[in-house]
């Protein structure tokens, strides 16, 4: 299998940035997670990881069964999406920092894919192209060039760095660090009004259960004018309401927030004369908030073309599935 350093897992990039593989070979349990290292790739252009990680067949079988092709192609709302990426056990993706012989490399870009028994395609026949699964040419490569077991399910990553100095074409030895990427876990909901006086809000920490009190200082209608930035002829939504609130105890801001329940309006195209017309134009709109006072922090609710009364907010944590790990191996001559 030929690997790049200027290209993604599924592509094929310029010959002079082709890698030379070193072969690992060598596994390690990640919080009970089989983790295979099968080589690494070095070149003057750079180096590259591949990382397959194995699937229990018996857990994406359960997730299926609990999310069939009915519930799923039903979805609505972000927070319907944001669980069923939460419990979906293929979708548990990670960084990794790697070390050639102690020498930390610079992460260039990263990309995925997956691979599934038959048994796990099967599982309601659905086609690919109406939320089933299916196995690609690339994937099929990786089954058989790492000889991984076509029993399990697999998530597969390719990680490309760039060289944090002189190229290391001869390694000894490779050391990795392994961090799981946050998942959302919405845990409650309120709604605000135009004001809030100090109201606060009981909320509870999905996994340690440790409870938080939120203070809702100030809640306030606002109106924004895209004229200046917006496309020439398209009509956006301008309203939207700014909570500002406080948590106790303080909780790292990567690991909290607040969002609106409800999807915003759809800007749209508008007549001669700039008004609303009928045509659906751009799907989002992206707006940057006013600052707040350093120990306080900010919501920003979704766009509309009317002021909305009210907002119904859902808080949200975000929890690492997994501890950090790290592993070193000697690289085979």
């Amino acid at each position: 299998m030929d690997v790049y350093h200027d290209n993604n897992i599924w592509g094929k990039g310029t010959p002079e940035t082709k890698l030379t593989p070193l072969p690992v070979n060598r596994s390690f349990l990640w919080d009970k997670q089989e983790i295979l290292i099968p080589a690494v790739y070095v070149g003057k252009a750079g180096a590259a990881l591949d990382v397959c990680a194995k699937v229990p067949t018996g857990d994406m079988a359960a997730f299926l069964t609990k999310w069939d092709y009915e519930r799923r192609i039903s979805l609505k709302t972000q927070e319907e999406f944001d669980q069923l990426d939460a419990e979906n056990p293929g979708c548990r993706e990670f960084a990794v920092k790697i070390f050639l012989d102690d020498t930390p490399l610079l992460l260039r870009m990263s990309s995925s894919l997956r691979w599934y028994p038959e048994n796990i395609i099967q599982m309601g026949n659905v086609p690919a192209s109406e939320g089933g699964f299916e196995n690609n040419k690339t994937a099929g490569e990786w089954m058989d060039t790492y000889k991984c077991n076509r029993e399990c399910c697999w998530y597969f990553e390719r990680l490309c760095y760039d060289w944090n100095g002189e190229p290391i074409l001869f390694p000894q030895k490779i050391s990795l660090a392994f961090q799981a990427n946050l998942i959302s876990i919405t845990t409650g909901h309120f709604s605000t009004g135009v004001s809030c006086n100090g109201e606060t809000v009981k909320v509870a920490h999905p996994i340690t259960g440790q409870e938080y009190i939120l203070t809702l200082h100030e809640c306030e209608q606002t109106r924004h004018s895209f004229a200046e930035i917006g496309a020439k002829g398209v009509v956006y939504p301008e309203y939207c309401q700014i909570l500002s609130y406080s948590i106790a105890p303080e909780l790292d801001r990567s690991l909290f927030t607040i969002r609106d329940c409800a999807e915003g309006d759809k800007p749209r195209m508008g007549d001669a004369q700039g008004q609303p017309g009928g045509s659906d134009g751009p799907t989002a709109v992206f707006m940057a908030g006013k600052n707040v006072a350093p120990d306080k922090r900010m919501a920003v609710s979704s766009l509309h073309f009317e002021p909305v009364p009210e907002v119904q907010w859902r808080v949200i944590f975000k929890i690492k599935p997994k501890n950090d790990a790290e592993t070193s191996f000697p690289i085979k001559a």
